[in-house]
């Protein structure tokens, strides 16, 4: 049951104060928890793959497409995985989901560490894939946005910020273990970490605030009443899966957060090698990639920002057109220096920002009520659209047309995705909703002063 606010006098009485004081600090302690469960499944998942296919592919000897499709796998089983992590909640928890999650992630790297066989590569990325999607961008997009409201924005930023704190671990880890002659070594302490923390992040982490008693943003009861959009936090009120299915917005959503998947992945995995094939050596390709990645922490929190005063459609279109121009220029600059890096930087400000932008854009747009459900299937596009474009870019450069071609052809995706997502607007269904929820909860409040 929700803590009930009600108060006759104009003062806060103790127990609004009390939900208040509870709230700060469950909901930030929710996104600190999130941040943390962030770097492993989102940190290492993502960024440990690059690093490690050089040595896996001299183990194997295998080639380097063989062992680059293991990325593509685990994109996939990522993306198809998400599909049924709102099922997966509904039925045991989010704690299950996490515990499941602890088990496959961590199996995924512990196979890794045994493998001597290619195949054994791809079962390790299919294990590890269904395992950061039990505790990955569902979950990790669904608490702040199951948190908050009106700082929703920013919530979700800084929850998907950790993806840098993650790519520096791996970035000591497995260069330390590969020098010593043992890189087998670091999917063993990879999945140590990973283990430990999901296990805890599975008792520390709550899916609602309403399951302990509060309300979003923190506010009373009144306050939401006040406000349709907050009274549909409160009151959980949202389109269903099918219903989602059947509007355009949910459309343009997901077809912005595919087409991303080419004009952002695609030449991100590629740029190490445009770079060396301009003269530079792997030095300042590993500092192109860290300054884009840092980048993406400053564009994640501007994109917060910018969502909680203009909304998540207005962040992603300004985000995602210096995108292109960044694309654009590093098109024309490959062999400067400088202008590369300036031009990284308008890239990368936009990188990963689309985690943000969606998620938000599919609790404000269709409703948090089954967010799990319906964001599963907004982001099934985002991996399926990934594990295409990396190999696409890569083929395209080593056509006639090379990379001036493949980067042309990304920024294209990014201003298509742009366009998708400036389309979009707040389906109508669920206003009538949230300003329903509101006249219910301006009724209670005044039922419950009458009686008192």
């Amino acid at each position: 049951m929700l803590v009930s606010t009600h108060n006759n006098s104009n003062e806060p009485n103790a127990l609004e104060s009390k939900q208040h004081t509870r709230f700060f600090t469950q909901g930030w302690i929710q996104v600190a928890i999130a941040f943390v469960v962030a770097i492993v499944t989102q940190g290492f998942g993502i960024y440990h793959f690059s690093l490690l296919r050089v040595p896996m592919t001299e183990a194997l000897g295998a080639q380097p497409a063989e062992v680059a499709f293991g990325f593509s796998i685990y994109a996939l089983a990522a993306g198809f995985a998400s599909l049924i992590v709102g099922d997966v909640i509904n039925k045991i928890k989010l704690r299950g989901s996490m515990l499941c999650s602890a088990v496959l992630f961590s199996g995924g790297f512990l196979i890794l560490g045994f493998m001597t066989e290619l195949w054994q590569v791809y079962v390790a990325y299919t294990v590890m894939g269904i395992g950061s999607a039990l505790g990955g961008m569902v979950i990790l997009s669904g608490i702040p946005n199951n948190w908050f409201n009106k700082r929703r924005g920013i919530a979700t930023a800084i929850v998907w910020s950790a993806m840098f704190p993650g790519s520096l671990i791996v970035g000591q880890i497995i260069p330390i273990c590969t020098a010593s002659g043992q890189w087998q070594t670091a999917p063993f302490v990879l999945a140590a970490i990973a283990f430990i923390v999901l296990i805890l992040g599975s008792f520390a982490m709550k899916w609602r605030p309403q399951d302990v008693g509060l309300l979003p943003d923190g506010m009373s009861e009144e306050e939401a009443a006040k406000q349709a959009e907050s009274a549909g936090m409160a009151k959980l009120v949202g389109l269903t899966r099918g219903q989602a299915l059947r509007t355009t917005t949910f459309w343009f959503i997901a077809i912005a957060f595919a087409l991303i998947g080419i004009g952002e992945q695609g030449p991100f995995q590629n740029f190490p090698t445009y770079i060396v094939g301009n003269g530079f050596d792997l030095g300042v390709a590993g500092m192109f990639m860290t300054v884009i990645s840092l980048s993406g922490v400053f564009g994640k929190l501007i994109s917060g920002v910018i969502i909680d005063a203009l909304g998540p459609r207005v962040a992603y279109c300004i985000l995602n057109t210096l995108a292109a121009i960044g694309l654009v220029i590093i098109i024309f600059v490959g062999d400067n220096i400088v202008l590369l890096f300036a031009s990284s930087i308008l890239f990368g400000i936009a990188l990963s920002s689309s985690a943000v932008c969606f998620s938000s854009a599919t609790a404000m747009y269709l409703g948090p009520k089954h967010f799990g459900a319906i964001y599963g299937l907004v982001f099934l596009g985002k991996p399926i659209m990934d594990a295409i474009g990396v190999p696409l870019v890569s083929a395209i450069a080593a056509s006639p047309i090379g990379f001036k071609g493949a980067f042309a052809l990304c920024a294209v995706f990014v201003i298509a995705s742009t366009i998708s997502m400036f389309l979009t607007k707040k389906n109508k269904q669920l206003v009538a909703m949230e300003e329903e929820a509101a006249q219910e909860m301006q009724a209670d409040i005044k039922t419950e002063a009458a009686q008192a």
